[in-house]
This record gives structure tokens, sequence and C-alpha cells, in this order.
């Protein structure tokens, strides 16, 4: 399968924002299609850090993005709302969170560079069975550096449990490194992280080691997912974008 182009990348994201595929053969192959464009290098270099995070009431799906500074000082939060028609399917999330979720990240990063930014995602980034997870199409469709975080594991195998402050590698079927197991406080269990685009796996563990602050999740999608949290168990949300710097 040959790589998109950029213009043939657009297109299809596009695509898929407007007209969600409706059959898993047509999930699956977009998947692959997506993965041949990810970039799968550099490291973390930035000068904001950026979560995104899902919470649902109904089939409306919430996403809250939280960008904070260097020292991890949040300096904007956006909440965005919108219809989903595509149900719950493991391995096929993007699908059902990703318009949302790029647009809340769309919003968040207005007028920012996002050359500066490293955008941390509460799902997969190519510890995927396709190397397409939620992080990755985010990365794709905002073009900006990603990062995959998931408290429990979706794919790719580990030698062992890390201890505290400890990284194992995580690999796929035929022993490449996709990602990293990383044990981040003393009585929780591991985060598994994967690059999403534009970001090496050993980018991606420096990224999410830089953004913690004392919690099991790096700060970003910690902060993310109290904002989605709180916006859902208030109610108070309409079908659109608000701001709520604070």
């Amino acid at each position: 399968m040959s790589d998109p182009t950029m213009s043939d990348l657009r297109e299809l994201i596009r695509k898929i924002e407007e007209n969600p595929p409706k059959t898993l053969t047509e999930m699956k192959k977009i998947q692959l299609i997506l993965s041949n464009a990810v970039v799968l290098e550099g490291k973390c270099e930035a000068e904001y850090f950026a979560g995104v995070d899902q919470a649902f009431i109904g089939d409306t799906v919430i996403s809250a993005c939280v960008v904070l500074d260097s020292e991890l000082k949040p300096v904007r939060k956006i909440v965005h709302a919108e219809k989903t028609e595509v149900p719950y399917i493991p391995t096929y999330l993007m699908f059902r969170e990703g318009r949302s979720a790029i647009n809340a990240v769309r919003k968040a990063l207005k007028g920012i560079n996002k050359k500066d930014v490293c955008l941390i995602v509460d799902g997969s980034g190519i510890a995927h069975p396709r190397k397409c997870g939620l992080a990755t199409y985010i990365g794709l469709a905002v073009n900006v550096q990603s990062v995959g975080v998931t408290k429990s594991k979706l794919y790719g195998y580990y030698s062992r449990e890390p201890d505290l402050l400890e990284s194992v590698e995580l690999v796929d079927e035929i022993g490449g490194v996709i990602g990293y197991v990383l044990k981040t406080c003393k009585k929780c269990k591991p985060i598994f992280i994967s690059p999403g685009h534009r970001i090496s796996p050993e980018g991606a563990l420096e990224a999410v080691i830089q953004s913690l602050k004392g919690y099991k999740l790096p700060e970003p999608i910690r902060l993310a997912h109290n904002l989605a949290t709180t916006v859902r168990k208030s109610g108070n949300l309409t079908l659109n974008s608000f701001n709520s710097l604070e």
C-alpha cells in the first residue's frame, strides 16, 4: 500500500469528518492508509503541552482540550460537544470520538504555532493492531506532534512489569518498539505510551515524563479528563464550542 500524499491525506480526513465510514471493512482500510502517513521521528521540544479527552452523554461526545505552558500551568481550556452516529467498536474509536476531539484541539490551538506543541491524547497511538489509534488520527488531522497514553494495553507485548518510574519497551509481533510501559506512581498500575505522529517512541516516552506532575496520568490529559467529566456531570453543554478559560 503506497504512502498517501498530503493532498490525499487532507481529502481523506475531510471525507471521514463529513461522512464517517459505515462498515468495519471501510474503517480498517482507512486506518491502514493513514498508518502509512505517520512520521515516527522527532523528540519533544514543546513550548506547550496540550491534552484531549472525551466523555459522553448518550450519543453526544464531550471533548475537552487543555493547553499548558512549559511549566505545566493551564493557559487555555476548550470544550466541544457534538453528536456521533458511530457506535462503540474496540480499536475503531477514532471514528466515534475523532471528529469531536479534532474540533476541540483545533480551537484550543488557534493562534499557537503547532510546531511548538506536543499533544497528549487519552487513547492509543501506534500501539494499535493497525498502527492507527486515536492519537495517531488526531495528530495526522491537525498536523501536530501527538502521543497516545492509555491506562490498559490495547496492543503489544512487554517482558515484565516496570518498577517505579521505570519504563519497559512495548513491542509488536515482530519485536519492533512501538512504545513503552511506564509506572508513574508507587500504588498505581503502569500506563501505556506510544507515538501518535511526528515523534519517535523514545520521544513519546520523554514527552510523558516531562508532563508528569505527581499523578498517574500526564497533567495535560488529567486536566482534560477532569474538565470533560465536570461538564458531563453538570449537563451544562450546548452542541458547539465554548471557552472555559480560568
